[in-house]
């Protein structure tokens, strides 16, 4: 079964950073998102609009049309510095559909829940993708501590031990197996 996730600007580039958004397709996610995120993209740095085209373009990401009651539910949330359109207009398309949003700005994510209601577990960051992909053997212990490394060299900054967190859970789930 699919899932489908509304990525955001943020969790596109940190993808970009670790290499490694196929997780998403062995995950079985279907991503989405939107014109503002492209319009962000477009204002940024030619390295990560490079990396947006390239998912656009092999079908990695779809772009997802915002309907009139998507735009009427992103003015009825008060423009703040906290969250962006296209973190916002992933939030709307998210709860219109019954997906999940992914972004990785906690600011964004408090600021926008004050004002749409998403039911609990529709917003994924990529901690909670890498540990699912650990879960399901799409990623070794040995890769967890350099993707955690290369996210802090690119300042962002991880605040739990990933692999330690991700072998916790793969022992409290019984899902660690030996060969």
């Amino acid at each position: 079964m699919r899932r489908v996730v509304a990525i955001d600007t943020c969790a596109i580039i940190h993808f970009m950073y670790i290499d490694r958004f196929h997780l998403l397709k062995l995950l079985r996610y279907s991503v989405i998102t939107t014109v503002y995120v492209q319009l962000e993209f477009e204002q940024g740095h030619s390295n990560s609009l490079a990396y947006y085209t390239t998912l656009i373009n092999s079908g990695e990401i779809t772009r997802f049309p915002l309907e009139i009651e998507d735009l009427v539910e992103m003015s009825n949330v008060p423009q703040s510095k906290r969250a962006s359109d296209a973190e916002l207009s992933c939030f709307v398309v998210a709860k219109r559909i019954g997906g999940k949003v992914m972004t990785d700005d906690m600011k964004a994510i408090n600021y926008i829940q004050q004002y749409i209601q998403m039911p609990t577990g529709s917003v994924a960051q990529l901690v909670e993708i890498l540990i699912e992909a650990y879960l399901e053997n799409h990623l070794g212990d040995h890769e967890l501590r350099p993707i955690q490394q290369t996210l802090a060299n690119n300042q962002f900054t991880i605040k739990i031990d990933l692999a330690n967190e991700a072998a916790k859970r793969r022992l409290m789930t019984g899902g660690y197996s030996q060969n």
